[in-house]
């Protein structure tokens, strides 16, 4: 299915050479920071430097990286990175195989059933090749590993369900109570959402069994119902304990991630994110977008138009579903569960709004506030206001992935089904047709490969002593490509691609570095080419690495060279191919510049034709860097017309009101106003109220 990788395993990775590194890049991070540093690899100042950067909210998926390390430290990390792939697709079979081979054992899914084994394990692996070997497994493949890692639901499943059992049959509970609690752990220690839907989907679980009680219950209603009450608390013991491990376990990432969630927002994407990553109907019932036959006419197959396509290849197969179709008609109490688990995940992968044929840019409300709750009240966005954490997760249509849970087991159920009623040679017929078909309805090969293009530039560099950091252009956004030539180089990056953007870096902060991310003026004004190689000193980057390749033309391509141009002009560059062109930082009289702090800076936007940030917090700050020579600063400043109090300028242990200026206003500071530290002095903006003042200008004055 994933041919020629097996051909390639020492040379290319799977996928279409963009997510995929950065995730090579966490197998690098993590052996880094265990192995070589002895450190936690949830914060690096390998990125981001020189402050570094936190990544509780980046997809590190360590789990991936502890299994392979041995691979990793013995063959590379190409081995590792594609031994990931090799565990992920045969846990995934296994674990479904396991968990289907438990259900066919039971009659209804309440009593163990010996007697009805015909056809169970052929039914069972059939639904192992479907959910191993379904198109989101497929899709995710292109580069995101955190998402590969499916392997552990249908064991967090299994031994869930199992201790549900066995508590309500008054039998020993504990060990699976237990096993359910280390799966769900590893879910965690592969990606979040995986938690989310485990929490989801362990409440449907739990009704479920409490219905089943409710209704095997003697007697009336009111007296099943009290009865019910009473059982309650000890039916919940299972999942009780299992979130309990968890918990315990991870509570060392977890409460820092708690309180880094209620002190800042960055780690909650926009609001219309929900609406371009969520599912079509037509998503899950199309052809696999991926079929080596299909491909790339597919990707404009109806259903989601504008996302990704890793993000809308969620089909579920003609033959899993008409698998499933027999499991409800023929098996209707076993398949009870499952179909419920399976259209509630459809409803939420659906997102914000129902959509049955295509989603464009059209249908996503161009009115979205920042932060605001997804508008609606379909279950996706009633769950979105009632469960806080929900508002970090971003991929809407990835809770696809239990819908293909749900139809793997239906189908199971559905071929034994089949099975059971078959006759001689018709069972196998039957098996084997069951599972080309799903082969055939997957199948994916030849699936693309990214060989490493790393510049021969950083080859060399890693040959040079020093510790310099390199600063890689273009960089208005992210590219996961300079996480893979760290890996080679080994030096701290200026920049970087994370999984979510943390506005304390200094790439939203810095002059030059702030120009070169938005391709044109922030709030500090001025050339930003004048104090550029100053700040490039002052942040440690000894190369500056222009990549023609990244940037192939247009106003990327313009603003970067010029701005590079602007600094470096009268220095050569150290190295240049048809590629790659590299300077180094040199040493220069500093000049002063401003440096906004790491709090309370709204982001970028435009506000009446001028760049604008919003003080959003009580106060904002600034540092004047190499500030000997400045007098002043000048800023213009704009108050929010419905805010109801002046904004102030803090001075030492003063403030001093602004005058209130819906059409805006400038004032000037005087530098012995601020707080000084060495040759740098730090100066505030006092807002009265969060989002009651925005900044369009800050510019030195001279002595």
């Amino acid at each position: 299915m994933t041919w020629p990788l097996a051909a390639n395993s020492r040379t290319a990775i799977p996928g279409d050479g963009f997510d995929g590194w950065q995730n090579y890049w966490n197998l690098w991070w993590l052996k880094t920071a265990l192995v070589d540093r002895l450190a936690t690899p949830f914060y690096t100042d390998l990125l981001y430097y020189p402050t570094g950067v936190g990544l509780y909210f980046h997809t590190l998926n360590p789990i991936n990286g502890l299994m392979t390390l041995p691979v990793q430290l013995a063959g590379g990390l190409i081995p590792a990175y594609n031994a990931v792939v090799l565990i992920s697709w045969t846990l995934s079979g296994y674990g479904m195989f396991l968990l289907c081979l438990w259900l066919l054992g039971r009659s209804d899914g309440t009593e163990p059933s010996p007697g009805r084994g015909k056809g169970k394990r052929t039914a069972a692996f059939v639904a192992g090749l479907i959910y191993t070997f379904a198109p989101f497994h497929m899709a995710h493949l292109l580069g995101h590993m955190q998402v590969m890692g499916v392997q552990w639901i249908p064991f967090y499943a299994l031994f869930l369900l199992r201790g549900l059992e066995e508590r309500r049959a008054g039998r020993a509970w504990l060990r699976d109570g237990l096993l359910a609690g280390l799966f769900l752990t590893l879910a965690g220690l592969t990606d979040w959402y995986f938690v989310l839907y485990l929490f989801l989907f362990t409440g449907l679980a739990v009704i479920a069994f409490l219905t089943m009680a409710l209704v095997t219950q003697p007697g009336g209603v009111a007296a099943r119902l009290r009865r019910l009450a009473g059982a309650s608390p000890a039916i919940l013991a299972p999942p009780v304990v299992a979130g309990a491990v968890f918990a315990v376990l991870l509570s060392p990432i977890l409460v820092p991630m708690v309180k880094e969630a209620m002190q800042y927002s960055f780690m909650v994407r926009p609001v219309s994110d929900l609406y371009i990553l969520s599912a079509s109907l037509m998503d899950f019932l199309i052809p696999n977008r991926l079929h080596t036959l299909f491909r790339p006419e597919s990707f404009s197959w109806p259903g989601n138009q504008i996302a990704p396509v890793s993000e809308r290849t969620i089909a579920i197969g003609y033959a899993p579903l008409a698998l499933a179709v027999i499991a409800v008609a023929w098996r209707s109490k076993q398949a009870a569960l499952w179909s419920a688990v399976a259209l509630f995940f459809v409803l939420l992968a659906m997102g914000p709004a129902l959509h049955v044929g295509n989603i464009t840019m059209a249908d996503v409300p161009a009115d979205l506030a920042a932060g605001a709750d997804a508008p609606g009240w379909t279950p996706f966005a009633a769950l979105n206001r009632l469960i806080p954490f929900m508002r970090i997760s971003r991929s809407v249509s990835r809770y696809a992935l239990m819908v293909q849970f749900s139809f793997a087991v239906l189908a199971g159920i559905g071929l034994q089904a089949l099975l059971q009623r078959a006759l001689g040679r018709g069972r196998a017929v039957i098996a084997a047709a069951a599972a080309l078909l799903v082969l055939g309805e997957y199948w994916t090969a030849p699936y693309p490969l990214s060989p490493p293009d790393t510049p021969a530039f950083y080859m060399q560099l890693a040959q040079e002593p020093g510790p310099g950091a390199v600063l890689n252009l273009p960089m208005n956004y992210d590219r996961p490509g300079y996480l893979l030539y760290q890996t080679v180089h080994q030096r701290p990056l200026t920049v970087a691609y994370i999984s979510r953007d943390d506005p304390r870096t200094l790439t939203e902060r810095a002059p030059f570095l702030q120009h070169l991310r938005h391709l044109g003026p922030d709030i500090l004004a001025g050339d930003p080419a004048d104090a550029g190689m100053t700040v490039l000193a002052d942040l440690g980057v000894e190369y500056v690495v222009l990549d023609r390749y990244k940037m192939p033309g247009g106003e990327e391509r313009a603003v970067t060279e010029a701005l590079a141009e602007g600094v470096f002009a009268a220095h050569a560059p150290v190295y240049a191919d048809e590629r790659v062109t590299a300077y180094r930082v040199a040493s220069v009289e500093p000049e002063p510049y401003i440096l906004l702090g790491a709090e309370n800076w709204g982001p970028l936007e435009e506000r009446s034709g001028a760049p604008a940030r919003a003080v959003i917090g009580d106060s904002a700050c600034f540092t004047v860097r190499h500030a000997d020579d400045v007098s002043g600063v000048y800023v213009r400043y704009r108050s929010a017309p419905d805010a109801e109090a002046e904004p102030a300028i803090h001075c030492g242990a003063d403030s001093t009101r602004l005058p209130f200026a819906p059409q805006g206003n400038s004032v000037e500071l005087d530098i012995t106003c601020g707080s000084r530290h060495g040759d740098a002095v730090e100066l505030c903006l006092r807002a009265a109220e969060p989002g009651g003042l925005w900044v369009e200008e800050l510019s030195l004055r001279a002595r």
